[in-house]
């Protein structure tokens, strides 16, 4: 798996620069085509191919290109989570090929240096991006969104604000009316997903889950209108996938249906 391959690289001999401001340690690394993010230890938060930035490299954000097997004229979407800009540099370049069309993109990052910081080295394309806390931001939107991603990740009840609140509510609220929301989940506990299921199905008509081989993460989607049989060859096969992967296999274990 790249990442695991990747944290043996995440040393000194291959740190391209390291970014101290105020508390907020930034190191990115580079080996042969492979460039990566740290916050200052050997987790790493995205990675971008040198030579191809427009490609998504990662299961969980490969599994997020499912928002478009519901063909649209056009998509709004809400990204909640900068990280590398994966995915705004794959999306720009889908819309460059005119493989989906955007009609508005906009991401949410709370650390204006990691927003520097990929300007500068993983090459964002011209992005609107608001530095806000995304948890917040998400009670003040007015305009609806046809998608909106969310790429946080946690391991405890403690942090986890998908269980607290009216998160998931508001998020319906700012999705139109065939809206999905797209989320990447650690299931830290059976009693956490399964409340999490149950929460979902309040607020959505129809739930997704994408299981990985190599990762105990898993992709969810939530729909706000029924959505037809999840097909893996098809979503393997689909035009805006083939664009923007290796063709290399995406990973997916299993995938569930409520």
């Amino acid at each position: 798996m790249l990442i695991l391959e990747l944290e043996k690289r995440t040393d000194t001999k291959h740190c391209i620069t390291v970014i101290d401001n105020g508390g907020t340690k930034l190191c990115v690394y580079e080996a042969e085509d492979f460039r990566w993010l740290t916050f200052g230890d050997t987790v790493i938060q995205g990675v971008m191919s040198v030579s191809r930035p427009e490609l998504l490299l990662s299961p969980v954000s490969q599994a997020f290109l499912m928002c478009f097997l519901q063909a649209k004229p056009h998509y709004s979407l809400l990204n909640l989570g900068l990280g590398t800009g994966a995915i705004e540099r794959a999306f720009q370049y889908l819309c460059d090929k005119q493989l989906i069309d955007l009609s508005a993109m906009k991401s949410i990052e709370l650390s204006p240096t990691v927003t520097e910081c990929v300007k500068r080295f993983f090459h964002l394309p011209p992005s609107d991006i608001d530095i806000a806390d995304a948890l917040s931001y998400i009670n003040t939107v007015t305009q609806q969104y046809d998608v909106i991603l969310l790429d946080f990740c946690f391991d405890n009840a403690e942090d986890d604000f998908l269980l607290q609140g009216d998160f998931l509510k508001q998020a319906s609220n700012v999705l139109s009316e065939s809206g999905e929301l797209l989320f990447n989940y650690c299931p830290y506990s059976e009693a956490a997903l399964v409340e999490l299921l149950k929460l979902l199905k309040r607020d959505f008509i129809s739930v997704t889950v994408v299981e990985f081989y190599d990762l105990k993460n898993i992709v969810i989607k939530a729909s706000k209108t029924p959505s037809r049989a999840f097909k893996q060859e098809e979503f393997e096969s689909h035009p805006v996938t083939k664009a923007v992967t290796t063709g290399k296999g995406m990973g997916i274990r299993k995938i569930y249906q409520f």
